[in-house]
């Protein structure tokens, strides 16, 4: 009998990762011990992979050892808890299928009735009632990108992964020539060394502003934040923008929210539609590169009532001026 598992979980948000690791400790006997550890660790009792990064060269060079035991951990809400061949659904309450898979492969008691007391570690002695889990909001998938202290991560979704970021450098690798729509299942989780060292090697490297304002602006299925018309805007960081029809409208709108302006007037003054104007907000505001203003910092306001007396010149020399210091 296994008095202790070294048990490593990869591929999760980290709301799922402590529900799973939760559900373990609930499964197994009091009198086992665990070790949560990472994929880098020598002796692994028991992987739980997101099933998205199983086929993973990483991933199946580890399982390329017959010791370790595993579970491919499958977002199912109707099949939650049951475990069919080497799959385990999530989200679940019911520990009994996970209970005897342990029982049998890894703590080998036999007879064990399912009735397990309450772990010491805080975890609670009814099994707690978990409901399916929503999609993680985007705007917190991106916060988590745009966190320094974060390192490297992965993005992924429903279909699998889809780039590799590195926090403190604002760097993504990326498979070269690939199109990437982003969707509402768009994800993120942390990258071991072993992963990192795989992808960097194989895969192109792109700067991450210039790279997600591209996918952003091109994935017609991601909901964007919402944005009020009658708020003040300011870019501060300016998106290189593709050469496309788009980008004189882009230049634009930059040169104005460069200023800090109301949404509502650049709207106005440039004849956009509401789409076209709170698109570019939203954008902007996903990727950190700019913030709502007080009206103190609004400046753009003192060009529009130029305008409105003929003088829109000023703002024209703006944006050429812009767009020869950007070599645009």
């Amino acid at each position: 009998m296994k008095s202790i598992l070294n048990i490593a979980v990869f591929g999760l948000s980290l709301s799922t990762l402590d529900h799973i690791k939760t559900q373990v400790l609930l499964a197994l006997p009091s009198s086992t011990q665990v070790q949560w550890v990472n994929l880098a660790e020598k002796k692994i009792d028991l992987l739980l992979v997101n099933d998205v990064f199983f086929n993973a060269p990483g991933i199946q060079k580890i399982l390329s050892n017959p010791q370790i035991t595993y579970l491919r951990l499958v977002k199912k809400v109707e099949y939650a808890g049951r475990i069919i061949g080497d799959q385990l659904f999530y989200p679940f309450s019911n520990l009994e299928h996970l209970h005897e898979w342990l029982s049998e492969k890894l703590v080998q008691v036999t007879a064990m009735p399912f009735s397990l007391p309450a772990r010491e570690m805080k975890v609670p002695p009814i099994f707690p009632a978990i409901t399916p889990q929503v999609d993680i909001s985007i705007e917190r998938v991106f916060t988590e990108i745009f966190t320094p202290r974060n390192g490297f991560i992965q993005l992924f979704d429903a279909s699998g992964f889809l780039a590799l970021i590195d926090t403190r450098t604002e760097r993504v690798w990326v498979d070269a020539g690939k199109t990437i729509q982003l969707n509402s299942t768009l994800n993120q989780t942390y990258a071991t060394a072993q992963f990192v060292q795989e992808i960097t090697k194989h895969k192109e490297v792109y700067d991450l502003r210039v790279w997600l304002w591209k996918v952003v602006n091109a994935s017609t299925d991601l909901k964007l934040p919402m944005v009020d018309l009658n708020k003040n805007f300011k870019l501060e960081i300016w998106p290189q923008f593709e050469r496309d029809l788009k980008r004189n409208e882009f230049l634009k709108m930059a040169a104005c929210f460069s200023q800090g302006a109301k949404i509502r007037d650049v709207k106005h003054f440039l004849n956009l539609s509401h789409d076209q104007i709170l698109n570019f907000v939203s954008c902007a505001v996903l990727l950190q590169l700019g913030r709502f203003v007080n009206q103190n910092e609004v400046k753009f306001q003192e060009d529009t009532k130029q305008v409105e007396s003929g003088q829109g010149h000023k703002l024209r020399s703006f944006i050429g001026k812009l767009r020869k210091k950007l070599g645009l």
